[in-house]
């Protein structure tokens, strides 16, 4: 019973993370040592499907729990304080970072630092570039850029270090999606129509990005969780705000030093 109760709340704090914008859930799943487990049991092939969906079905219990229930909430404080979230999901990423490099400890192997900046300087240009690049998938909700979407979600899901929420932002489809998947009751034939695209795109994305990410895992564990490390690194570039000598700004940065612990004394436990 504890087990299955750990496994509902850890899912509750990836769904969370999941609808952060610039927060990636399967960081948060390395953090609770559950994102090898999941990847592994996905691709068993000794199990069957209906066996997967039982040792799955706890944290996909939270995951969809967290989702729904502070979905709305984040999208509140995050449309009425931005400037202020961006700094408190600043704090989160850098306080995931030392359980990566525990994560890699935990196997006896080392940083590879080559791996890390290569991937920080990747993950920098995804999110800075498009800043200069002003077409919006949400101008043209075409098949292609939706199922485009979605495979861009699927892979900020899969890969950890990569917000998928912040590619919704820079496609201009963030707000829409998370009032469409917080808001199950009220979702319309219509809509599920319009998006069906998006999802499919998921669930594609889904089955080949697994399969890669444990390819790379299986045999490629030093260099993946180094260029692991360099996307959550990267990531920052993305959603820091700048600094502001303001008593906002002072507020901020306290704010950001407080997730920076929470997050990095959990991570410890």
């Amino acid at each position: 019973m504890n087990n299955y109760l750990n496994s509902i709340l850890s899912g509750v704090l990836i769904g969370t993370g999941m609808v952060l914008p610039g927060v990636s859930g399967s960081v948060i799943a390395i953090m609770l040592g559950v994102y090898d487990q999941v990847v592994f049991t996905l691709n068993n092939s000794n199990l069957s499907f209906m066996k997967k969906i039982i040792c799955l079905l706890p944290l996909s219990i939270g995951i969809i729990l967290g989702i729904l229930v502070f979905g709305k909430v984040l999208l509140y404080f995050y449309d009425s304080y931005s400037f202020v979230m961006m700094y408190i999901f600043t704090g989160l990423i850098l306080g995931s970072i030392p359980s990566l490099k525990d994560e890699i400890k935990r196997k006896n192997s080392n940083v590879l630092i080559r791996y890390t900046l290569v991937a920080m300087c990747i993950s920098a240009l995804i999110f800075v570039i498009p800043r200069f690049y002003k077409y919006k998938v949400s101008d043209n909700l075409s098949f292609f850029n939706l199922f485009l979407a979605g495979l861009l979600y699927i892979f900020g899901k899969v890969v950890p270090g990569i917000s998928s929420s912040l590619f919704l932002m820079i496609l201009g489809l963030y707000d829409r999606l998370l009032i469409f998947i917080t808001n199950p009751l009220h979702i319309s034939i219509s809509g599920i129509i319009t998006f069906f695209p998006f999802f499919l795109g998921i669930f594609t994305g889904l089955y080949f990005f697994l399969k890669l990410i444990n390819l790379l895992l299986n045999k490629y564990f030093e260099k993946t969780y180094s260029s692991i490390i360099g996307f959550v690194c990267g990531s920052i570039f993305a959603i820091f705000p700048g600094v502001e000598f303001s008593l906002r700004g002072i507020m901020s940065f306290a704010l950001m030093a407080c997730s920076y612990l929470l997050v990095y004394k959990l991570s410890k436990k």
